[in-house]
């Protein structure tokens, strides 16, 4: 599939100030912050959930109660890997966000 990419033009009208960049910037950093402390916050969570199936595996001290509770930590594990990747996608964005704003303003600061 060809890419396609975005060929954004400001004229001097429509040019945003400085105060309307910095901003933005300030936004996108914002996003990023928050999106990477709840990725943090998520893996986190995820190791520990993982560390709670061990005892009920094969061997272990309770492997006799992995049935009701041994499941369930591997389904709240499978949960929280979603989390993780949906955190880790958001955030991921919103540094892609940043970034891209970051070479338009550029770019529109050199003509």
């Amino acid at each position: 599939m060809p890419t396609r990419k975005l060929k954004v033009t400001l004229d001097t009208e429509d040019n945003p100030g400085n105060e309307d960049v910095a901003s933005a910037e300030r936004t996108a950093l914002e996003r990023i912050r928050a999106w990477r402390r709840r990725t943090l916050y998520s893996t986190i969570a995820l190791v520990l959930s993982c560390a709670t199936v061990v005892p009920f595996s094969d061997g272990e001290p309770l492997h006799a109660y992995a049935e009701p509770f041994g499941r369930m930590a591997v389904y709240l594990s499978m949960a929280l890997l979603l989390v993780l990747v949906y955190c880790g996608a958001l955030w991921w964005g919103a540094w892609s966000v940043l970034r891209d704003l970051q070479k338009v303003y550029a770019q529109s600061s050199e003509r």
